[in-house]
């Protein structure tokens, strides 16, 4: 019998987990997964979060919007322990944006192209007739799209945790608490990684997985089954977002933005090319609050007027900054590093990975075993990406630097004075 291929594969995220996932499965390899959290999911990673949007045929690209498809046919299978739930998602964008209605028009095509019963809405009428008859909801801006039947959300935190068990179920090791800091390296080889603390780990095959603002209401019981069965409403115009409520009653909404960067200098010296943008999360010293800046959450709240009127003067309990890894063209990076012949890197989720966590570990040995994938062609090569500062192509705009005097304090979260209720 072949001597098993050991590979070592640093951090146990969304990417990091689901090639593990699809390595054992398939077998020949040996898998060891490294985190610097000390408990998993790491607490301050996008991927440990309420819930997440999962479309289905949802893209422009075709590629994605099928993958996206076998995606959710993975999602429904038991070994996911029911962390997906099918509600649905209306896509929405303003008539006067040219973008949005493009996205909503190409999205709505492949929709119909694969099977999926997809249905247009025009007007605010038609938006409200896929709500439970007992849920009063707002005008949605005046904007049109479509309703997908397939696609919901999933429970993020959870869903990552059930499919790390699955990992050591299937004979792979994760250990937390294993900060890498080095690679060991030996000409065109990597032969491991040095962990904090000077211990190495040795292995065959090195694989990096290495990693929107968001807020979140408490609804109380009643509220709770009133809104079970509302759908994910996503306005493609402007990003933001919200779920129905979970079972503790949590209710989220977001913003998918171009985002903030937190300049750190990587010396001393300071030099305006010699810093890197770190996030700045809850278990940042000084940020244990994880509040976001005051002018998101107003934006927060006007979208949820818009949706739910009923719900627009209640406090938030908590907000998030989600750090997401962005690339400029919202392509992800899996490629073999272009040093190295057995260091593949695999990142850049650019906020849209998550609903592929079934499947994306797939994809990544595709690229582990050189295999082509003709769709997606010299994408998520290293190649000669841009590097200006806008956002991805999903999220037009222009970074802006996180400055800890705008973020919202604790009083910031109770209701505005002088809101008016929407009739």
């Amino acid at each position: 019998m072949s001597e098993k291929s050991k590979v070592i594969i640093v951090g146990a995220g969304i990417y990091g987990m689901s090639t593990a996932l699809w390595m054992l499965e398939e077998g020949g390899y040996d898998v060891t997964i490294l985190d610097r959290a000390e408990t998993l999911p790491a607490p301050d990673a996008a991927s440990c979060d309420l819930n997440k949007i999962i479309r289905a045929g949802d893209y422009a690209d075709p590629y994605l919007a099928q993958l996206a498809v076998d995606a959710v046919d993975l999602w429904r299978k038991p070994e996911w322990k029911g962390a997906y739930h099918e509600s649905g998602v209306i896509a929405l964008a303003h008539p006067t944006m040219p973008g949005g209605q493009k996205f909503v028009s190409s999205a709505y095509t492949n929709c119909l192209s694969m099977g999926i019963s997809a249905q247009l809405v025009t007007s605010s009428s038609d938006i409200r007739a896929k709500f439970p008859a007992e849920v009063h909801t707002g005008s949605f801006g005046d904007r049109v799209g479509y309703a997908n039947p397939i696609g919901g959300w999933a429970e993020a935190g959870r869903a990552t945790l059930v499919g790390l068990e699955r990992v050591q179920e299937l004979g792979g090791k994760v250990l937390p608490g294993k900060e890498v800091v080095g690679m060991i390296k030996q000409g065109r080889e990597v032969r491991g990684v040095r962990v904090k603390g000077g211990e190495e780990i040795r292995g065959d095959l090195v694989v990096v997985c290495a990693g929107a603002c968001l807020a979140i209401l408490q609804l109380t019981p009643e509220e709770q089954v009133k809104y079970a069965k509302v759908p994910v409403i996503f306005n493609l115009d402007d990003g933001w977002y919200i779920f129905p409520p979970n079972a503790d009653g949590l209710m989220k909404m977001a913003i998918h933005a171009p985002g903030y960067t937190n300049p750190i200098p990587l010396s001393s010296s300071g030099g305006e090319d010699d810093v890197v943008s770190v996030p700045r999360t809850k278990l940042t010293p000084g940020a244990e609050d994880g509040m976001i800046p005051r002018e998101m959450l107003a934006r927060l709240r006007s979208g949820l007027a818009e949706v739910y009127p009923d719900l627009q003067d209640r406090e938030y309990v908590q907000t998030r900054l989600c750090w997401y890894c962005d690339t400029h063209t919202g392509d992800w990076l899996i490629d073999y590093h272009p040093d190295f012949d057995n260091l593949v890197v695999a990142t850049g989720d650019s906020g849209h990975a998550f609903k592929y966590a079934p499947i994306i570990g797939r994809e990544i040995l595709r690229v582990i075993k050189r295999e082509p994938i003709p769709e997606v062609g010299a994408k998520w090569s290293f190649g000669d990406r841009p590097t200006d500062d806008t956002g991805a192509d999903h999220r037009d705009g222009v970074r802006q630097v996180l400055r800890v005097e705008d973020l919202a304090r604790a009083e910031d979260l109770k209701v505005p004075v002088g809101i008016t209720v929407a009739a």
